[in-house]
């Protein structure tokens, strides 16, 4: 599917400018409402194509946090409208991991919605935090806030590095594919320590 997408992506660049913001809003859109489809790939792409055709940084930037700021947003409220039902849905349990809600639940009454903010870092459970958030009736604003910010970092580094690094850009396609492992293992590690840690302390104290 990815090399599908970028020969679609450098021709329709290539013959209508306006019709390639489009693409990049869809794009980003379907990143967080059909988490399968490879939204970090087309950012750098983005940033790589800005460099050698007419499509401008900034819009190309406001339009890829744009859409996945709204499409966020609106799969906070369907959560938050629907509540822990939906996660009884098929098209739900196909697209999204829900055996992780319930760990979800427990970090967010911990840090809030901090935890919004650092499921951008890993892999595959970004929509479903931002779904759990509106589930668990996490602060709206704060929500919203978070969506935003980390939003605005994530893209930027990534669209930025697609255009400084030109032809070079699935460099950092395979870096990307390796810092997810990476944290995957760190996450699985930091998690087992926290357990050791917590029966550690409970025979010490209790």
């Amino acid at each position: 599917m990815e090399q599908l997408i970028i020969e679609f992506a450098k021709d329709i660049v290539s013959n209508n400018i306006l019709l390639s913001y489009l693409f990049f809003f869809v794009s980003q859109s379907l990143q967080i409402l059909f988490p399968p489809y490879p939204g970090d790939m087309v950012l750098i792409i983005e940033g790589y194509l800005t460099e050698f055709s007419n499509i401008n940084l900034i819009l190309v930037m406001l339009t890829a946090i744009l859409a996945t700021s709204l499409s966020s947003i609106l799969l906070y409220n369907i959560g938050r409208k629907e509540g822990s039902i939906i996660l009884k849905s098929k098209l739900v349990k196909y697209l999204f991991d829900t055996e992780k809600v319930n760990k979800l639940r427990h970090l967010f009454d911990r840090f809030g919605a901090m935890v919004i903010i650092g499921s951008k870092l890993i892999p595959g459970i970004f929509s479903l935090t931002v779904l759990s958030a509106g589930i668990f009736k996490v602060k709206r604003r704060l929500a919203y806030v978070s969506i935003v910010i980390i939003t605005i970092i994530h893209h930027g580094i990534l669209i930025i590095l697609g255009k400084i690094l030109g032809e070079n850009w699935t460099l950092i396609f395979y870096k990307i594919n390796r810092y997810n492992r990476i944290i995957i293992i760190l996450a699985i590690i930091g998690f087992i320590l926290y357990i050791i840690l917590l029966k550690i302390k409970n025979k010490l104290f209790n």
